[in-house]
């Protein structure tokens, strides 16, 4: 058996090339051996290409000078272990390669999870080096199994902003409404029964998909960006990444926003720092620390279960309109990576297997 993996040109994100190589004739102490079953590639995957030397995520996976292993969010399932904690046969979900298999050293492990304390993993966000476990996973379901490796990063993101902003504001602005992420982040709010007013901005072609789904207080495209009279105290959260929708909110909104919170770059445009920005400088919404901060404050267990139960929720609704592009073999990843560079409609996301 060999592994099969699929690279990146680091500085041409459109150029892949595939690799196979030996597996392990034998495992080290403690190590075990997953084969990866099933995983997404979205829009997120290709941030974290976009974001790969700065955020440091090709250094979970690395691969040779120039090219790079872009992370994925799947399922695995252990197929030999050296471990006295993880057998063979396990079903785990987490931050996977873009590869058939992987080898892991779990560390922790509790009924629930383990750590991966691979070397070169050491110095990492443990946010990423988590593996759950999923036969004792309360989130884990058959029936949301086949969106969970879509959409579990990103309703956490949405989830745990909306619990934070939910009380604070009065009116969110949110760009790329029509964003997986923002979608989790207005559904959050709604079922956290949050008064603010929650506005999605998007493009034109993108209003009749948000306005169908229902669970925003109201619709804006970007060339008609305008403050609504209630607004006294807002929130702009900003998926986009879009340096002018950025500034022409703060500069609409003014003193009345109050806290301008950065989340995404799907729209990929170039920084421009130039622009003018009234108002609070705009902060970083990290979900890794701010996971690992509620964890700290109320416990990782209570944090995890209330989290499953918000997701039990969300996932048989983000199934009733997702769009579940499926395919098997490499030439079938390769093409998929190559449409989510290119953009999906925003109700499509891709899950592959090998």
């Amino acid at each position: 058996m060999t592994q099969q993996t699929i690279l990146l040109n680091k500085t041409d994100l459109g150029a892949t090339r595939r690799t196979s190589s030996p597996l392990p004739g034998q495992l080290d102490d403690g190590q075990v051996l997953v084969v990866i079953e099933q995983f997404a590639l979205t829009t997120n995957n290709i941030t974290y290409a976009v974001f790969g030397d700065a955020l440091a995520y090709w250094s979970y996976f690395p691969a040779e000078e120039g090219w790079g292993n872009v992370p994925v969010w799947g399922f695995a399932k252990v197929i030999a272990s050296e471990s006295q904690d993880i057998a063979a046969g396990e079903r785990v979900f987490g931050f996977l390669p873009m590869s058939s298999h992987l080898v892991l050293t779990p560390t922790n492990a509790s009924a629930l999870c383990f750590s991966d304390a691979t070397a070169h993993r050491a110095g990492l966000h443990p946010w990423y080096n988590r593996y759950y476990r999923c036969a004792a996973d309360p989130l884990y379901a058959e029936d949301t199994a086949s969106v969970q490796p879509v959409l579990w990063a990103l309703f956490m993101t949405g989830w745990m902003l909306a619990e934070q902003v939910a009380d604070t504001v009065d009116t969110v602005y949110i760009t790329s409404a029509s964003s997986k992420t923002a979608l989790s982040f207005a559904w959050s709010m709604r079922h956290l029964g949050a008064k603010a007013k929650v506005i999605g901005i998007t493009s034109p072609g993108n209003r009749a998909f948000v306005e169908r789904l229902g669970h925003y207080s109201e619709i804006q495209t970007y060339d008609e960006v305008r403050a609504i009279p209630e607004t006294k105290k807002a929130a702009l959260v900003d998926v986009a990444g879009n340096a002018a929708v950025r500034s022409a909110v703060h500069v609409l909104l003014d003193e009345r926003l109050t806290e301008s919170i950065t989340l995404g770059a799907t729209h990929r445009a170039p920084a421009d720092d130039t622009l003018p920005m009234p108002g609070p400088a705009p902060q970083l919404f990290f979900i890794p620390s701010v996971a690992k901060e509620r964890a700290a404050q109320d416990g990782f267990d209570e944090t995890h279960q209330r989290f499953a139960e918000a997701w039990r929720g969300f996932a048989p609704w983000a199934k009733s309109w997702l769009v579940l592009d499926k395919g098997v073999g490499a030439d079938a990843i390769d093409m998929g990576y190559g449409k989510a560079l290119a953009g999906l409609p925003p109700e499509q996301a891709m899950v592959y297997s090998w």
